[in-house]
C-alpha cells in the first residue's frame, strides 16, 4: 500500500465499482482503474495498518486523502479482483452463505488480510483452507504466509503417503523442498525404516524442514 497526494487530474480514466462504491461510505480507494468508497469504520477497527494511516496528518490546505474521488487512496501492487474477493467477506450479499468459496478466492482473502494486518479475516480464510486444501498445497500456502501451525502436519502426510510428488505439485513447492521431500521419503522407505514409528517420521520432518 502506497500513499500518494497528487490529485488525479482526470476522473473519466477511473471507474466506480458496480457494488463496492457506496452512497454513504466514507473513505475511497482506487485499485488499478476502479475507485471503492466503503466504509472506514471496517478498515480502522481491524487493521492496525489502516488505524495507523488514518491518523496521518494530511497536507496543509488540502483534504485528507480518501475523502473525495479526485484524491482517493491509492493501493498500489493491490489486485482489483483480489480486492473485490476481500470486500466480498466484508460486505456479504447473504449473511448465511458467502459470496466466495474457492481456494482461489479464499487465498486473495489471506493475502491481503496478511498484508494489512486484518487478524480475524486472516484466522477466517486459514480455517476454510485448511479444511479445503491438499497437503501440498497447505505447504506452500504454510510458507508463503507464514503459517507455521500447518507445516508439521502437511510435510508429513506429504512423505508418508504412497504416491510420489507430481510434476505440478514440484512446481508449486519448488526446487528446494521438492529434493528434500524426496530425500525424506527415500530414508522412511528404506529398508531398514520400513516400520519406522510415525512420531520418529514427525521428528525427522521438524529435523529437515523446521529447524
Amino acid at each position: 500500500m502506497t500513499l500518494t497526494n497528487s490529485l488525479l487530474p482526470r476522473r473519466s480514466r477511473y471507474n466506480e465499482h458496480p457494488r463496492f462504491f457506496f452512497p454513504d461510505g466514507n473513505i475511497i480507494f482506487l485499485v488499478e482503474t476502479t475507485l471503492y468508497r466503503v466504509h472506514r469504520y471496517f478498515f480502522e477497527r481491524d487493521s492496525v495498518i489502516f488505524a495507523t494511516m488514518f491518523t496521518l496528518p494530511s497536507v496543509a490546505g488540502e483534504r485528507p486523502e480518501g475523502e473525495v474521488v479526485e484524491n482517493p487512496i491509492i493501493l498500489e501492487g493491490v489486485n482489483a479482483l483480489d480486492f473485490d474477493r476481500f470486500l466480498a467477506v466484508l460486505y456479504p450479499m447473504n449473511f448465511a452463505a458467502r459470496d466466495i468459496g474457492t481456494v482461489e478466492e479464499w487465498t486473495s482473502v489471506l493475502s491481503l488480510a496478511t498484508r494489512w494486518d486484518f487478524f480475524s479475516l486472516r484466522e477466517l480464510a486459514m480455517q476454510y483452507l485448511d479444511q479445503n486444501t491438499a497437503a501440498v498445497e497447505r505447504i506452500a500456502l504454510g510458507r508463503r504466509y507464514d503459517i507455521p501451525s500447518w507445516l508439521t502436519a502437511a510435510y508429513t502426510e506429504v512423505c508418508e503417503r504412497k504416491d510420489p510428488l507430481t510434476l505440478a505439485e514440484g512446481r508449486l513447492l519448488g526446487v528446494d523442498d521438492t529434493i528434500r521431500i524426496g530425500q525424506v521419503r527415500h530414508s522412511i522407505r528404506y529398508s531398514a525404516n520400513l516400520n519406522r514409528h510415525h512420531d520418529s517420521v514427525v521428528a525427522l520432518i521438524r529435523d529437515v524442514f523446521l529447524p
